[in-house]
């Protein structure tokens, strides 16, 4: 049992240790005040028809940008790049919502860096109990396990994240080297352009761009399916994420006299204030709410796994 502890209190310290260098390295993209002219084309991805966009194209209307080509892209029916004929083009989803200066900062952190891709991660806009309680977690599991500055810094597959609500391409680069007919996988892409020895970057909304989530079913089965990228949708290792983050300190609750929870619950309270600041959310609602998070957390990440050793199993017979 003390084994058990000591691991689970490393792998916080650990997390705290992400966290921490996410919080002040500050990986948010800026309104910059910089201005640009460049043809930018704009692919935004529904799932039937176009009214899904309705909010998105009122706020890209509202944008000071005005060199811009909109399609609207069917998920089942992709456009042909031939008809996409801006400098760079800009996926968007169609439940995501632009604020004025947004596509300027992109253009600006592009040509800043030389970048291939630019990824943002849209800030959420959560409203009502059981969005808070469960949408909160993709920010939760990605600033505590990976720092996010060291995809642009650090050239190498294994430091590879993006969020496909929002990306950001150079289109000569994608044109050249054709990753829409390598991979439909956005996270593959990231890995050919390292390998390509190209730069990518990822970086957080900041209320530039965000995103409401919608609430059914399918929704929250799509969510889990996106969590379970984190750990490379290998059920194991997300299993074992459980047991050290959610297990490891429901035990220390039961074993420990309460002088020795001082550390463990002090870590999870100040990773939880820092990932609110860098997501912009409510930190006290998310203290508030974090055993309930940590529950559907739980129940998504089993149910994910369990489809998918039951599909192993289907697939074998």
């Amino acid at each position: 049992m003390i084994v058990f502890f000591y691991t689970v209190l490393v792998f916080l310290v650990l997390r705290f240790s992400v966290t921490l260098f996410n919080f002040l390295s500050n990986p948010k993209i800026g309104n910059y005040g910089r201005r640009f002219t460049d043809p930018v084309s704009i692919i935004i991805k529904v799932e039937k028809e176009q009214a899904e966009a309705g909010e998105l194209l009122a706020s890209i209307d509202a944008q000071d940008y005005t060199n811009l080509q909109i399609i609207i892209q069917s998920v089942d029916t992709p456009c042909s790049m031939a008809e996409v004929t801006g400098d760079y083009f800009l996926f968007l989803d169609a439940n995501t919502n632009l604020k004025n200066g947004f596509i300027h900062s992109l253009v600006y952190r592009m040509k800043v860096f030389n970048l291939a891709l630019l990824s943002v991660i849209p800030t959420q806009k959560n409203t009502g109990f059981l969005a808070n309680c469960v949408f909160p977690l993709s920010d939760f599991v990605l600033l505590n396990l990976f720092p996010l500055r060291l995809v642009r810094l650090v050239n190498h597959s294994i430091f590879a994240t993006v969020n496909k609500s929002c990306m950001f391409f150079d289109a000569e680069m994608y044109r050249q080297f054709k990753w829409h007919k390598k991979t439909t996988r956005p996270l593959e892409i990231v890995r050919m352009i390292k390998q390509e020895r190209l730069k990518a970057d990822i970086l957080l909304g900041n209320k530039l761009i965000c995103i409401e989530e919608r609430q059914s079913e399918s929704d929250f089965y799509l969510f889990g399916k996106r969590l379970m990228m984190n750990f490379n949708n290998h059920a194991l290792v997300a299993f074992l994420y459980l047991v050290l983050v959610i297990g490891g300190p429901v035990v220390m609750v039961i074993e420990l006299e309460p002088v020795f929870l001082v550390l463990p619950f002090g870590l999870i309270f100040l990773s939880r204030i820092m990932t609110s600041f860098l997501s912009a959310q409510k930190p006290v609602l998310n203290i508030i709410l974090h055993p309930f998070q940590m529950l559907a957390l739980f129940l998504l990440l089993v149910g994910q796994a369990w489809n998918k050793m039951f599909s192993l199993v289907t697939e074998k017979k």
